[in-house]
């Protein structure tokens, strides 16, 4: 296009310095296309990286959480038991009372009425 042999430096310059200005300018769309799509994927990484996360977290929490629950019903059903246990004995131990005075008593209106 400009081959003309008059002025052919100033014209090869001129072409050749556009040329750089456009291989520049192309370059440098091409690098920033490709710096978004790598940023891009990168963030889409990090998303699922994070989400992978959170979803561990949650299940672990929970998992945690259902442990938790399952030994305070324990700890709840074993301190139920031996309340009432307790409450047991103290009934057997009053039954027992309440005979020995029933029988002392029966054996003292059977004396009295011997008599």
């Amino acid at each position: 296009m400009f081959n003309s042999t008059n002025n052919t430096t100033g014209l090869i310059s001129t072409t050749n310095t556009n040329a750089n200005s456009t291989a520049k300018s192309v370059f440098k769309k091409v690098a920033l296309v490709a710096l978004l799509a790598t940023a891009s994927v990168s963030a889409q990484a990090n998303d699922l990286n994070s989400n992978d996360m959170i979803n561990v977290l949650e299940t672990r929490i929970s998992e945690t959480a259902t442990e938790m629950l399952q030994s305070a019903k324990q700890e709840i059903v074993l301190s139920l038991h031996s309340q009432i246990a307790e409450q047991v004995f103290e009934l057997n131990s009053s039954l027992e009372i309440a005979e020995t005075t029933q029988e002392a008593t029966t054996d003292s209106v059977l004396a009295s009425n011997e008599d």
